[in-house]
């Protein structure tokens, strides 16, 4: 019988963890819905079952690949409008609109569109159309997360982000601040939609959805209905 030294056994046992857990693909990503995400429970309790139930979902993916394609550069995004409040809804009863990435091949488009449906889950099973448009999604880190808690109310910092798909959908959204401390009760109210994401609360100054597949459009701009951050899957 073989043995090996418990030095090399202890390296093997400690490096499983970090090759199991390694992302193939990772990148950038924005959420913006038409109800705070970042709010006080009056705010929360006052827009469920009302508001809430449109949403733009984006990523840009940074390095990697999904199903063996080179995904590196290339966005995606989905409109979804579901049956009610997010948190209150049947995700099967959701449709969305899925925003390919114009620069994509034929074999980049289809694992990008498999991509999507995979990170948003349920809600973007009922695909109704799938557009392609020129895209981008741009994060931004800002001077905000050096200035001193206490300026902004120790409120959640994340990068700055615009994403746009041409004619169709855009966002952009600033870091929080003291003008969103409203009534000092704030925090996340609700999860983001897309799984594999490491996200923070932001503002938004824009988002809209302009196109055709939902029967509405939306135009939401200026609440605290955003997630900016990172997946990595």
């Amino acid at each position: 019988m073989r043995t090996f030294p418990r030095a090399l056994c202890a390296f093997v046992l400690t490096l499983a963890p970090a090759i199991a857990g390694a992302a193939e693909i990772r990148g950038d990503y924005v959420e913006a819905r038409n109800a705070d995400v970042f709010t006080g429970p009056c705010f929360s309790n006052a827009e469920v079952f009302i508001y809430g139930k449109q949403a733009v979902m984006a990523w840009k993916v940074n390095e990697g690949r999904w199903n063996g394609v080179d995904l590196a550069g290339l966005c995606v995004a989905a409109a979804v409008e579901g049956n009610t409040t997010f948190s209150e809804d049947d995700p099967d009863k959701a449709q969305a609109v899925v925003i390919v990435d114009s620069r994509a091949d034929q074999r980049q488009r289809e694992a990008l569109l498999n991509m999507a449906r995979t990170l948003g889950g349920r809600r973007l099973a009922t695909v109704v159309s799938v557009k392609t448009a020129r895209m981008q999604l741009k994060l931004e880190e800002h001077a905000g997360k050096t200035e001193s808690a206490h300026a902004a109310h120790g409120m959640p910092q994340a990068p700055r982000a615009t994403f746009w798909a041409a004619g169709l959908a855009q966002i952009v959204t600033r870091p929080l601040d003291e003008r969103d401390h409203l009534c000092g009760n704030e925090t996340v109210a609700y999860s983001p939609l897309s799984s594999a994401v490491d996200v923070k609360p932001a503002f938004t100054l824009g988002h809209r959805f302009q196109g055709e597949g939902l029967d509405t459009r939306w135009d939401d701009p200026n609440c605290r209905s955003s997630f900016v951050g990172h997946f990595a899957y």
